[in-house]
């Protein structure tokens, strides 16, 4: 996250940039646990894999259990990776500037929107019970951006303050353990405070960029990933200070920086295909806008896990 770093806070690494946090050929190979479905028959597969069982379908407490063990183990895994296809809409002014590719790019856009939007429709319609009951799984943009906001308020304090409690908690597990490393690193006499002063650009920010859902893979009782990125615009202030003989914080002259910035975070959580309840939102890293022509690759990419996931069937 571009914030972390203009903190001072970073180190090893940092959070997850777009580029190294996505899914690399080699690695779908590697973990196929990790190769999510991105092919046009998804909604197809979703429905059958996830119909909602009948009654003589019921699992028994123990098969519970099983899948709760299933699901945290998916938790600490599945969610660290962002999905390959990710298309996150850069502002205008970063648009390309010939009609032509605009116009391209515009498409592009579009094209990836409704497969996204398709993806969903298949996921809430395969949580139905029956064709007129309401749908059990719910998704949410206003609550997706609360989320969002929190956890990321929770995870800029918790860096700055060294509580790395919260940073376990608050992140998947791959953005955690450099987090809790640039904490360890830190010497012990800096002691650094991070503020959220305000959010800015209200009639645009923050918003929903991304919002994708995906069974790790092809059977009934795999769980499901949801994964959103938010676009949030803020005025951040940090300082280094010292703690006075009354125990109050006396900032370090000179220390002080605020910083306008825009990120894009990443948030992902495991949703049950039984019961459709999710489990806790995590930051799973940041990304940048898309690139139009780095773009191209992500497109190749893409294409080569639909083969790998075709051949696999």
């Amino acid at each position: 996250m571009a914030s972390v770093s203009r903190l001072g806070l970073g180190a090893r690494g940092g959070l997850s940039s777009q580029a190294s946090a996505r899914i690399s050929p080699r690695v779908v190979r590697v973990a196929p646990t990790c190769s999510f479905s991105t092919s046009a028959g998804l909604a197809r597969s979703v429905r059958r894999a996830n119909r909602a069982p009948a009654r003589d379908e019921i699992r028994s407490p123990s098969a519970q259990i099983a899948q709760q063990k299933l699901n945290q183990k998916v938790t600490s895994n599945a969610i660290n990776v962002i999905f390959p296809g990710t298309f996150v809409r850069p502002p205008w002014d970063q648009w390309p500037k010939d009609f032509s590719s605009r116009f391209a790019f515009f498409r592009t856009w579009v094209t990836v929107k409704a497969r996204e939007a398709a993806t969903k429709f298949a996921m809430v319609h395969s949580s139905r019970p029956r064709f007129f009951k309401r749908a059990a799984l719910k998704t949410s943009n206003p609550l997706a951006i609360l989320t969002a906001k929190s956890l990321h308020r929770s995870m800029m304090e918790a860096l700055a303050s060294g509580d790395k409690d919260t940073i376990r908690k608050v992140c998947a597990s791959k953005l955690a353990l450099p987090l809790q490393a640039t904490i360890d690193n830190r010497p012990k006499d800096k002691l650094m405070a991070w503020e959220l002063v305000e959010y800015t650009k209200t009639w645009f920010y923050p918003t929903v960029l991304s919002h994708k859902l995906s069974p790790i893979e092809k059977s009934k009782d795999a769980p499901i990933i949801e994964q959103v990125v938010v676009a949030i615009s803020s005025k951040q202030r940090r300082y280094q200070y010292v703690l006075g003989a009354d125990g109050e914080r006396k900032k370090l002259a000179g220390t002080e920086k605020e910083m306008d910035i825009i990120e894009n975070i990443v948030i992902g959580c495991v949703v049950d295909p039984h019961t459709w309840q999710r489990d806790e939102w995590r930051i799973v890293g940041s990304m940048k806008a898309t690139d139009p022509n780095e773009w191209k690759e992500e497109e190749r990419l893409v294409k080569m896990v639909e083969h790998s996931e075709a051949m696999k069937r």
